[in-house]
């Protein structure tokens, strides 16, 4: 082999190193920059939860935060969390009519920022007095925890 074809032989694989130097660098880039996509979708996702130090998620939405009235009941003190597979609602129940209230069966609905139902449950607002409160307690096995809005009726 002549001189002239060493010198030639040894170009053409330096380029291809750098070629592929430079191939490997920019999927590097790419695949960092879809991961950061990935992470602005989540967030976006999750705009209305704030991550506790023992990994709960509880939501923030200023939607749940308002009381609703349910005949004579406010309902009130919302709480939307998640933890372990579970979402937990827990609100406040305050007899404001003039007579005991007995068991009352509601349907609960939570919403997204659009208005599309996230998920609908049926719970239980135990027995209440006139002028006390009760504590209204809902598991979910699903994670409810963003929900942007809520509504409650009775079945």
């Amino acid at each position: 082999m002549k001189k002239s074809e060493k010198k030639a032989i040894i170009i053409a694989l330096i380029g291809i190193i750098i070629i592929g130097g430079i191939a490997i660098i920019k999927n590097r880039n790419e695949n960092k920059l879809g991961e950061g996509e990935n992470n602005q979708e989540s967030t976006n996702e999750e705009k209305y939860i704030e991550v506790l130090e023992d990994g709960t998620k509880l939501n923030k939405s200023e939607k749940l935060s308002k009381n609703i009235k349910l005949d004579e009941l406010e309902i009130e003190e919302f709480q939307l969390t998640h933890n372990n597979g579970v979402s937990v609602l827990l609100a406040t129940v305050i007899n404001q009519g003039n007579k005991d209230i007995g068991l009352t069966p509601v349907e609960i609905i939570l919403y997204d920022d659009q208005n599309n139902e996230i998920e609908k449950v049926e719970g239980l607002i135990s027995p209440v007095k006139v002028g006390e409160k009760v504590q209204l307690n809902i598991g979910v096995s699903k994670d409810c925890a963003n929900a942007y809005d809520i509504s409650i009726r009775k079945k």
